[in-house]
This record gives C-alpha cells, structure tokens and sequence, in this order.
C-alpha cells in the first residue's frame, strides 16, 4: 500500500492518468461531432459537366442542377475540366457527347463518360462511383418511359389505319396494346452506357491507407519529441540561456524531421509504394511535413508545460478529422472544414495523396506548410519572449524587495 501511495503522490503518475482519461474523451468527442451527419453533406461536392449536345444534354444538366444533390460546374472545353479533376477541385466530371437524340432514332446506344479522380479519400471515389450508376440509371429510365410512351402511341394507331373494319380496326388496336404492353414489361431498354473513367488509378488497399497512416504517426512521433524536448530544457534551464536552447532545440527538429524522415520513406520504399515522384522529393515532402508538426506541437509544451499534452492529443483527433484523410473534407461540419485550412496534417494529406496517385496541386501544399511553419516559429520565439520578460521582471521585483 505504501508503494502505492507513493506512486499515486508522483505528479507524473496523475498527468498520466489524466492524459489517458483525455485521450478518450477528446477523441470521441471530436470524431463524433466531427464525423456527425456526413452522408446529410452530400451537396457539398462538386460534379463538372461538359455538355455538347443541345437538347437531351442541356436537359440532363438542368435537372442536375435542380435536384440539389450535388453543386454543378460547367466548364465548355473537357481538357480545361479534366485539369479542374486532375487538381481536386471538382470531384467527378460527366462529359455528354454531342447528337445524342440523333443517336437514339438510329437505334444506336449513347456512351457517356464519368471521369472519377483516383487520388482522393475512398468515400469519395465510393460515392461518385454511386453518384454515376445513379445517374446513368435516371437517365435510362427516363428515356425509356419516353421510347414506351411513343409506342404505346404509334403501334395500335398504325395496326388500326391497317384494319378496313372500323370493329375489327379497334380489335386490333386493343390487342396491339396489349402486345406493345407486355412486351414493354419484359424488355429492358438501355439506350445510355456508363463508361466509368478512373484517373490517377493504383491497384491494392493498403496504399489507400499510407496519407492517414504517415499523418498520424508523423505527429505522434513529433508530439513525443516536443513533450521529452521539453522535459530536458527543463533540466538545462539552469546552465544556459533560454534564446540558446530555443536555437539548440530548433537545430535538434530539423535534423530529427530529415533523419525519421529518410526512415519512412525507406519503410515506403521496402514495402513497394508505388509513388509518382523521386525519392528526394519524398524525402523533402516528408521532412518539411514532419518540421511542420514539431512546429506546432512544440508551441503547447512550451506554453502549459507537460499539460500541453492534452492539448496536443486534441490536436491529433482534430487534425486527422479536419484534413480528410477518412471522410472528405467537403462532407465535414463547416467548423472543422475551416480548421483544417489552418493545420499542416491537411496539407500533408493532400500531398501524399498526390505523391501516390498523381494530380492535385503539390506546389500549392508545400508553400501552405512552409508558411504554417513560419507563423508557429514566430509564436514560438514570441513565447521565448514573453517568458524572458517575465522572469526578468520576477527578479527586479525581487531584488527591490531584497532592497
């Protein structure tokens, strides 16, 4: 029992429990309100349309933009809209071809292609895939009801004009109803094929996985390097000088972010990751990602000392929520939506998902994350500050007491 009560009167023993404790609690409630109502979103993404044809096409894009199901952008060039796909800002584009109803009266089927970029979270390529069959499904419908609608209309009426008895005429044209009837019921009319498009296509499950696992465990591993960092400036504090050990423990990040950085993209390489760029620019993605987390995390270990922890394991929840690495970001709540435009793991998803499928904007992330690291630096060296300031003003309090 003494052993106990010893244990139980360490302050470290009571952060730890309380730091396990928080982890639960933030992370249910973070994923929970986070993740909540995801499928009631829907009409956030974006589908881009290319029509060239002017009547069945103009029809189509008139009922997708009515329905509300998803935002609609038309573009009138498809090289121009592919580029839109190909970086991410629309999330699947229908082209419809040109004399489509031209196609139909020559009993000839329509294709309509679905491009449905790869390089993006599963959910969506998941239910754009749905969003295209859906679609394709309406529109076979609808055309069919029309082509039944016609026969319905023209047979009897023209096996009645065959008939020279006005009596036998209507015989006729009761029982050619009948005929066109049951053969409507039995006959599957599909005039529009879906042909499906996947850019930016790699094959295999796990490589789907690589953004949300090199996030998470990238700022795992920087929130415990910022919170053991911590603990030993605490330890120095007495030898040097705070700006020494401020400028000492940023050296100590960046060759750390460069060193694990190099492990990682050796774990990627020895498990066959196919990737779209070399290993040096990887390495250099990865290195600037990783700097970014050791940035931010470093920021609440310095201000609340070990209780920044607590902070940081929210930050992990909240971050992995807010930059779409499971749910895309268009189905989130508008509050982590706009949070996640403010942290690095957004950025990185985004990055490696262009680093493994292809397309996006990889320069665009990279100047975010760099200018994420700049604006924490600088918190970071206002912080030194502040704390400089503090105790400077302790000990003049202290000496004109002394005095």
């Amino acid at each position: 029992m003494r052993v106990l009560k010893s244990f139980f009167k360490q302050k470290e023993t009571m952060l730890g429990i309380a730091a396990a404790i928080a982890f639960q609690l933030i992370f249910v409630i973070v994923w929970l309100t986070g993740y909540n109502g995801v499928y009631d979103r829907t009409d956030q993404f974006t589908i881009g349309i290319v029509n060239e044809d002017t009547v069945i096409g103009k029809e189509i894009t008139n009922e997708l933009e009515n329905s509300g199901l998803f935002q609609v952008a038309k573009f009138e060039k498809l090289s121009e809209a592919k580029q839109e796909l190909d970086e991410r800002n629309v999330n699947m584009l229908i082209h419809l071809p040109n004399q489509m109803l031209g196609q139909l009266k020559e009993n000839m089927n329509i294709t309509i292609d679905y491009y449905i970029n790869q390089s993006a979270p599963t959910l969506t390529k998941q239910m754009m895939e749905k969003a295209a069959n859906r679609v394709n499904d309406e529109l076979n419908q609808k055309i069919t009801e029309t082509i039944n609608a016609q026969l319905a209309k023209n047979i009897p009426e023209m096996v009645a004009e065959k008939s020279q008895n006005p009596e036998m005429g209507a015989m006729a044209k009761n029982i050619a109803s009948q005929v066109v009837a049951l053969v409507q019921e039995n006959t599957q009319i599909t005039p529009v094929k879906a042909n499906v498009v996947k850019t930016n296509d790699k094959e295999g499950f796990a490589i789907t996985m690589v953004p949300l696992l090199i996030v998470l465990a990238s700022y795992i591993s920087a929130m415990l390097i910022s919170q053991y960092l911590q603990l030993a400036n605490g330890h120095l504090i007495s030898e040097y000088a705070r700006s020494s050990l401020f400028i000492g423990r940023q050296i100590i990040n960046i060759l750390l972010a460069i060193g694990i950085s190099l492990l990682t993209v050796c774990l990627m390489y020895m498990f066959d990751i196919e990737l779209d760029y070399n290993f040096f620019t990887l390495w250099g993605i990865q290195a600037i990602l990783l700097f970014s987390f050791l940035a931010i995390s470093q920021v609440f270990v310095m201000l609340f000392g070990n209780p920044g922890m607590v902070f940081n394991i929210a930050l992990t929840a909240t971050q992995i929520v807010s930059s779409g690495a499971i749910v895309p970001r268009e189905l989130l709540p508008s509050f982590y939506n706009r949070l996640g435009d403010l942290l690095p793991a957004t950025y990185g998803v985004n990055s490696y998902f262009s680093l493994i499928y292809g397309g996006g904007n990889l320069s665009s992330d990279i100047k975010h994350l760099i200018v994420i690291i700049v604006i924490l630096l600088v918190i970071a060296i206002i912080i030194q500050f502040a704390y400089h300031f503090l105790n400077k003003l302790k000990s003049t309090k202290t000496s004109a007491l002394n005095n």
